[in-house]
């Protein structure tokens, strides 16, 4: 009867224990994934060498640092920043309006590149065409 009660407590326990190891990677993968279209909230700034405020995540700022018509690097405050690509458009709308046949998509060519900020509960990501950014160091495959 000992024996049997000792099973029955260690199981219970390992089926507590992995309930919370899932229940923690679960938090980790549920983040909400906002996507802002970088490349028009820095409008004609991008053609202006500098850092220009772009956008708030919280009190921090979302700042865009812009050399020779190119982003070169993104920060807001003190979170932390990935630089992410994918081959889908991820924030914009790519419609244009043609006479007596409605709105037509465009063909999306090439990467899109984004500087993501990791709040612990949310992430923002600030998308440019490949043409408005500097591509040295590798980009991830953007994973959310």
């Amino acid at each position: 009867m000992e024996k049997m009660l000792m099973l029955n407590r260690r199981a219970i326990m390992t089926l507590v224990v992995s309930t919370s190891l899932l229940a923690t990677a679960g938090l980790a993968v549920a983040k909400n994934a906002h996507h802002n279209n970088g490349h028009n909230l820095l409008g004609e700034k991008i053609h202006k060498n500098g850092k220009h405020e772009i956008g708030k995540i919280g009190n921090n700022a979302v700042v865009a640092e812009v050399s020779n018509d190119k982003v070169v690097g993104m920060s807001a405050g003190n979170l932390p920043a990935q630089k992410v690509k994918s081959s889908k458009k991820m924030a914009g709308a790519d419609t244009t309006q043609v006479a007596a046949n409605g709105p037509i998509k465009l063909a999306q060519v090439g990467d899109y590149y984004a500087y993501c900020f990791d709040t612990g509960i949310d992430v923002e990501c600030y998308w440019y065409p490949a043409t408005d950014v500097i591509v040295t160091d590798p980009w991830s495959p953007y994973p959310y």
